[in-house]
């Protein structure tokens, strides 16, 4: 089987984590804060239903199964330090080459397209109400792309890459189950 690259991805992990971020500061209605749990289950979410919906990777970062659940590294890297704690005062950077040189620094990402903003917004939406904690059980359930690698790998210390060919096609089969 070969896998979806991460040619024609969209954005970044990181731009759709602030974009997140930004579109709960924008969000008066009463709900669970995001955390980093949260934000990762969010982030895995939007990266799934993209594949789904138009078969090309909202991003080019890796999800990856860790012990609970789908991860992207890098966004784990920039928020840690709030544990379970709501995420606040922060934005997620990325290392960028600066002028082609050989420097390289620490930059907020460009926000996503407006496309992909509107998408998100509905991923907000359908998602805003549930803590990081049930968002995690729901990844962990049968035939979900974590459960699939979990049952694979059994242990997941080594944090193995869940590939984009599957989830778009587990998502793709939930969008067949509601049509």
């Amino acid at each position: 089987m070969v896998d979806i690259t991460a040619e024609g991805a969209r954005t970044t992990a990181a731009a759709v984590a602030n974009a997140f971020l930004d579109i709960q500061a924008g969000d008066n209605s009463q709900y669970p804060r995001i955390d980093q749990m949260k934000l990762q289950k969010l982030v895995f979410y939007a990266h799934a239903w993209w594949l789904a919906h138009t078969g090309t990777p909202l991003f080019g970062d890796d999800v990856e199964a860790w012990p609970w659940g789908p991860v992207v590294g890098d966004v784990y890297g920039n928020f840690k330090e709030f544990g379970r704690n709501p995420i606040q005062g922060k934005k997620a950077r990325v290392l960028v080459r600066r002028d082609n040189g050989p420097f390289m620094k620490f930059e907020i990402p460009e926000p996503p397209d407006e496309q992909v903003l509107s998408f998100l917004r509905n991923v907000w939406e359908a998602h805003k109400g549930m803590t990081g904690v049930q968002l995690s059980n729901a990844t962990h359930a049968p035939g979900e792309p974590w459960a699939i690698v979990k049952e694979n790998y059994g242990v997941l210390d080594s944090k193995p890459r869940i590939s984009n060919t599957l989830i778009r096609d587990v998502f793709r089969s939930k969008l067949a189950n509601v049509n």
